[in-house]
């Protein structure tokens, strides 16, 4: 699995196809698609989203990327950092954003390659092989 984060428009979807050759047809998105078409796919763009579906359906979001990486162990998962900035009033945005947060470490730990995409650039966060632990 890669894992490719950054803040909203930044350009992550069109860097991780490029950087490892993913055509637009096997692209999922987390907000709409089915973990059946996710686990088809090369790339899951949009994974903050499915985060906010799993817990909307009240299901585990450790237990549900689990199962997603066990589908779907070389898929690139891109997705939004939602954590930073002003803390949400409203209950469950707070859930979503530290059960985002926290899968996302576990992600980037795990991941075989992890980069952070600011205005189209990719910044290593790990190499490939770099190994990780959480």
């Amino acid at each position: 699995m890669k894992f490719v984060c950054g803040g909203s428009c930044q350009g992550k979807r069109e860097w991780a196809a490029r950087e490892w050759s993913i055509p637009l047809e096997k692209i999922a998105d987390g907000g709409r698609d089915s973990f059946e078409d996710i686990a088809k796919a090369g790339m899951l763009d949009h994974f903050h989203l499915l985060v906010r579906r799993w817990l909307e359906r009240e299901l585990d979001p450790q237990t549900e990327c689990e199962r997603l990486l066990e589908a779907a162990p070389d898929i690139v998962v891109v997705t939004d950092e939602i954590g930073s900035g002003i803390i949400p009033m409203d209950p469950f945005e707070q859930q979503w954003r530290e059960a985002h947060g926290r899968i996302c470490c576990r992600l980037a730990a795990q991941s075989e390659d992890a980069v952070r995409v600011v205005c189209g650039i990719g910044m290593r966060l790990k190499e490939p092989g770099g190994g990780g632990r959480l």
